[in-house]
């Protein structure tokens, strides 16, 4: 975890020529990325007893996995703002593109779980994102019935797009 907290670090220092604010906020979305990633593993550990029998899940499980949820929903929701500013602020230079190809990756889970409204790209997308646990990532949501976006996704997503900056 401590290669992907470097990664993040060194990805919003790349963002400060395009707006120097940016990067301390960069880097508390990419602190909070690393604990969600560890708190994704220990909802799949639980998930995974609770599967074998091996436990039963408690109404502590539960909390813990509705916060999960809550402060994945509330990642993406910084990480798509981040992206929009950015975007914004590079029209007309060439990594413009870069900059909307991930904005356009975030928003078809953005727009559902923002404004309860499918995003225009993807209309064949529910307006609504479901909930979801990936077995491989952790926290998902569904947008179509067998379309299902990770958070880990959107996260890689996002980093990938900083450090091509």
């Amino acid at each position: 975890m401590v290669d992907r907290m470097q990664r993040w670090v060194s990805a919003g220092h790349k963002a400060a020529p395009i707006e120097k604010m940016m990067t301390p906020v960069i880097h508390a979305l990419g602190h909070k990325d690393c604990e969600l990633i560890q708190r994704d593993r220990r909802a799949l550990d639980i998930h995974n007893l609770t599967e074998t029998g091996v436990i039963h899940p408690t109404e502590q499980h539960m909390m813990e996995f509705n916060d999960l949820l809550t402060q994945s929903y509330l990642w993406v929701l910084g990480a798509y703002e981040i992206i929009r500013s950015i975007c914004e602020r590079l029209e007309g230079d060439p990594r413009h593109s870069i900059a909307r190809e991930a904005k356009y990756v975030f928003e078809r889970v953005r727009m559902p779980l923002a404004k309860m409204a499918t995003a225009n790209r993807y209309s064949a997308d529910s307006p609504i994102a479901y909930p979801a646990l990936n077995l491989d990532y952790g926290i998902a949501w569904q947008v179509q019935e067998s379309v299902f976006i990770t958070r880990y996704e959107l996260s890689d997503t996002f980093l990938n797009f900083l450090e091509a900056l």
